[in-house]
């Protein structure tokens, strides 16, 4: 079964609380969240606001980016990102017609 985005963003944050060695309730004291609420947040129950992101991404020491796609954007922005991503796939898709076009010319033969 496939997994929601709310539930990957579940297990991101119930891993980021345990690799800081953090219970519900030191984070509670921490940040102020309601470890109920913490708790929800953990199993998918209920989608995390962005405060309550934006806390939780500084105590554990992770980008929100990494809690909401579970990617870090390391470059100087998004957009290069995006274009790096692009060329990497452009030049996968200009290999791919290379091959096609191979194997038409050995078909045609």
């Amino acid at each position: 079964m496939a997994k929601t985005q709310l539930e990957d963003i579940a297990v991101r944050l119930r891993n980021a609380r345990i690799n800081r060695k953090l219970t519900q309730m030191e984070v509670f004291r921490l940040t102020q969240i309601n470890n109920k609420t913490l708790s929800a947040y953990e199993t998918a129950k209920t989608e995390p606001d962005l405060v309550s992101l934006s806390r939780l991404a500084d105590l554990y020491k992770v980008s929100t980016d990494w809690i909401i796609t579970g990617f870090e954007f390391k470059g100087t922005g998004r957009s290069e990102d995006a274009e790096a991503e692009i060329g990497r796939l452009k030049d996968k898709l200009k290999a791919r017609e290379r091959i096609i076009r191979g194997i038409r010319e050995l078909v045609s033969e």
